[in-house]
């Protein structure tokens, strides 16, 4: 059987999860709702550079990144502390987060060092 026993502070550790989150999706909705409201008016070129479709195309990029994630994200059944974990949706999200990660990750160093030996 399942011998497992939880630790000591284990509901204090979730309760302060649950509290990052939410801080988190707070400023994550002030930042957008500030970044929306005070966007200029004018087109998005700073310095030559198209500052407002590099911002879409990032966006943009990261949704699609994510979507086809989670689309190519396993749904076969793991062992993880004597359970086995089968609901395919929360296999499949582990793995989008996971592997969007990974792709932003490789994607920071590519760019490095492309910017670095780019003349």
């Amino acid at each position: 059987m399942n011998s497992f026993i939880s630790p000591a502070i284990a509901d204090v550790m979730l309760w302060l999860m649950y509290i990052t989150l939410a801080a988190a999706m707070g400023v994550t909705a002030y930042s957008v709702w500030h970044g929306l409201r005070n966007r200029r008016k004018g087109s998005d070129v700073v310095n030559g550079v198209p500052a407002g479709r590099i911002g879409w195309l990032v966006a943009v990029g990261f949704v699609l990144i994510m979507v086809v994630t989670f689309a190519l994200g396993s749904t076969k059944p793991i062992l993880t502390n004597g359970t086995w974990l089968t609901d395919g949706f929360w296999l499949r999200a582990a793995d989008m987060f996971i592997y969007t990660s990974i792709i932003l990750i490789i994607g920071c160093f590519v760019s490095a060092i492309v910017s670095k030996f780019r003349s």
